[in-house]
């Protein structure tokens, strides 16, 4: 714990606690930093879903347009999360998130009007749009273009996590932008090869295959959460309770005679994201273990010839 944030492994406090450099938080007056990326504040680290949530200042152009530069995580093991951000744009014309070479990657466009209290929860083209991101982004830059006849105010550009309270008027009112804000924006992270991930139980990660925006794919490894409180990156962290979730309708299963089955359900950033399982009866019950394809993951099946 660093205040009231849980740390769990791979990321640790101080370098021996964590799975590699990029891992390593500084806990400072209570406050966890990811000393890696410039010391930004974690609001907190989610193992099932491989979130990161890290705070970042809003930076406000006031009358002009040009470029923001985003957070460039190209060396890193994180990347901006497709399902858990969007790209905002407050104020009057254009906003384009874009690559180096200048490739756009999402954009969106706004009519100039006052804006009052009772619009602050509304952010579809008056004064303020938003869109989603594409996934695997790795680093952006922003272009701001001003709209014709505009009022000249400030307008400003980011990404910002999509579960915050931004719609709940977290933010400063649109197009009244006199001081930058702090904006928490949700960083997905991996591990790879390298970091030779040993999962609980001993068993093996889960090796997958992430698609770049490139075109290029990159290898990547997890161990499998299987409770909602667990964490496999432990060596007894499989179930974060007894039997994990599922526990009581496993146990009644199995009291029947039968057995249970769990599969995975992943999100559209590839993280498990919940856990379905199915009791499985046969006409007999001599059950017998397998080990599953390359990867740590135990099924069982029925030994004699009559199933189901």
């Amino acid at each position: 714990m660093c205040g009231n944030i849980r740390i769990p492994y791979p990321f640790g406090i101080g370098a021996s606690c964590s799975i590699n450099s990029w891992y390593i938080i500084d806990c400072n007056s209570s406050k966890p930093h990811l000393r890696a990326l410039n010391h930004l504040e974690v609001l907190g680290v989610d193992v099932k879903s491989q979130i990161l949530n890290v705070s970042m200042q809003k930076i406000s152009y006031c009358q002009h347009t040009g470029e923001i530069r985003g957070l460039d995580l190209r060396s890193s093991p994180f990347w901006f999360s497709e399902l858990h951000n969007k790209f905002v744009f407050e104020g009057c014309g254009t906003a384009a998130m874009h690559m180096d070479n200048g490739s756009v990657l999402t954009a969106c466009s706004t009519t100039c009007r006052s804006v009052t209290h009772s619009d602050r929860n509304t952010c579809f083209g008056s004064g303020c749009c938003q869109t989603p991101i594409p996934n695997s982004l790795k680093s952006f830059n922003i272009n701001i273009t001003g709209l014709d006849g505009g009022d000249g105010a400030c307008r400003s550009a980011f990404l910002v996590e999509d579960e915050t309270s931004y719609e709940e008027g977290m933010f400063s009112d649109p197009l009244f932008f006199k001081n930058s804000s702090v904006i928490p924006i949700a960083l997905k992270w991996t591990l790879t090869a390298s970091d030779q991930v040993t999962c609980c139980y001993n068993y093996l990660p889960e090796r997958y295959m992430m698609d770049m925006l490139n075109g290029s794919t990159m290898e990547a490894y997890r161990c499998i959460v299987w409770s909602s409180d667990a964490n496999p990156y432990l060596t007894d962290g499989c179930f974060g309770g007894e039997d994990g979730d599922h526990a009581e309708e496993c146990k009644r299963c199995e009291d029947s005679g039968g057995y249970c089955q769990r599969a995975r359900i992943y999100d559209v950033d590839g993280s498990v994201v919940s856990h379905t399982f199915t009791c499985h009866h046969y006409n007999k019950t001599s059950l017998g273990l397998i080990l599953g394809n390359d990867f740590s993951v135990y099924s069982r099946i029925q030994v004699s010839t009559n199933i189901f």
